[in-house]
Order: structure tokens, then C-alpha cells, then sequence
């Protein structure tokens, strides 16, 4: 079955223009589906968790609009709303999906690649092994001795990087398919990459990349 993807939106009639304002989010609160229903029907009701977030919400001399993004724990869908020191969402607009947006905000791993993952992890162990010779009074650093440390070398590295490439170019339309090779073989490609014919480049119009490593 192939399900198509559904958006609440509140579609407007031949708009000339979309102006935005930059909209920070304060403080982001999940609420049961049956509260967030009855605020989305009945916004400019007075509203008790508006009412305790008021002092967080309100337009910067930058014009900066500080909010609450309030959201459905159930649907995911939510409301940004400044109220502009009142208990009402005097300011408001429907954001479709708001939950993910917020979990993937606090939780950036979540759209990372496996590959991505492993070098993530890598960085952040290696930040906080140095961060300890640093505090044991040392200041400078070589990063095949902190490597070595971890148990890792650069050839580990090396693979993370051709995994996570991998992994990102396979998930991009224009590729039609991405192999990685044995890297333990030397004298070959690490990978191999064909493209779709209708997104290769003009040769005569080509690219100054320089590919040697």
C-alpha cells in the first residue's frame, strides 16, 4: 500500500505573497489530544497554560517573535503562538508536524545516517579525551595518540567517513546505485557511484574537482 503523505494546512485563495517573521520557540509543550483540540477550535479563549507561559512570548526590537509551541502528544501536529501578553493565542499559526520538528530539534541524532552516527560518536569521545589530558595539564595533541587511546586509527576512520557516504548518497534521487569496495584491497576505488543519465553534468562545462587524496 502506498500511503501518501497528509498535511493539515489551512490553504489560502490566491495570495500575492508569503511573508514570514522569524519565530523563536521559547519553550515547547506537548499536550493530550483532547486539550490541543479544544485550544485549535477555540484559540482566543482565555487559556490557563498561555496564561502561566505569557512572559515568554513577545516581539523583540529585532522584530524577532519569541513563542510557545504548544502540540498534540497524539498527532503531532501544534500551534505557534504569541499572545502578546494576554491568555489567549492572540498570534497563532497552525504548524503541521510540530512534534517531530521539536524531537528532532532535541534529538539531532535522529536524522543522522548510521555512518554518521559511529563519526558522531568518535568526535564526541574524542573531545572528551582531550578535554582530560587538557585538565591533566597537557595542551597540545596529536590525533593518532588520541586515536591510539580510544583504539582507533585513522584507518577505522577512514571507513566510517566511506560508510556514511554511502549511506547519504543512496538516499539522494539522482543516484541510481552506490557499492562500497573491500577497503582492505589496496589499488582500487573505495567506492563506486552511478548516477541517473539525466542529472550527469555537461562536460564542457566541468567542474574544477580535484579528486586525489
Amino acid at each position: 500500500m502506498n500511503e501518501k503523505l497528509m498535511i493539515h494546512a489551512n490553504l489560502l485563495r490566491k495570495e500575492s505573497e508569503f511573508r514570514t517573521q522569524k519565530c523563536i520557540v521559547e519553550k515547547a509543550i506537548a499536550i493530550s489530544h483532547a486539550d490541543f483540540d479544544e485550544l485549535k477550535r477555540h484559540p482566543l479563549r482565555d487559556n490557563a497554560l498561555i496564561s502561566k507561559n505569557v512572559d515568554l512570548m513577545y516581539c523583540d526590537k529585532d522584530d524577532n517573535y519569541h513563542c510557545l509551541l504548544v502540540y498534540d502528544s497524539q498527532d503531532g501536529d501544534g500551534l505557534l503562538i504569541e499572545s502578546e501578553g494576554t491568555s489567549y493565542a492572540r498570534y497563532a499559526q497552525y504548524i503541521s508536524g510540530a512534534k517531530e520538528l521539536v524531537e528532532r530539534h532535541q534529538n539531532p541524532e535522529m536524522t543522522m545516517t548510521n555512518g554518521e552516527k559511529k563519526l558522531h560518536k568518535l568526535l564526541i569521545e574524542t573531545t572528551d579525551r582531550i578535554e582530560i589530558f587538557t585538565r591533566l595539564g597537557n595542551s597540545e595533541f596529536s590525533f593518532d595518540d588520541v586515536l591510539q587511546d580510544l583504539g582507533c586509527d585513522f584507518d577505522e576512520v577512514k571507513k566510517m567517513l566511506v560508510e556514511s557516504a554511502a549511506e547519504i548518497l543512496n538516499g539522494r534521487d539522482n543516484i541510481r546505485s552506490v557499492k562500497v569496495n573491500d577497503l582492505d584491497i589496496p589499488f582500487q576505488p573505495d567506492i563506486s557511484v552511478e548516477i541517473e543519465k539525466e542529472n550527469s553534468l555537461d562536460l564542457s562545462e566541468e567542474p574544477d574537482i580535484n579528486m586525489i587524496m
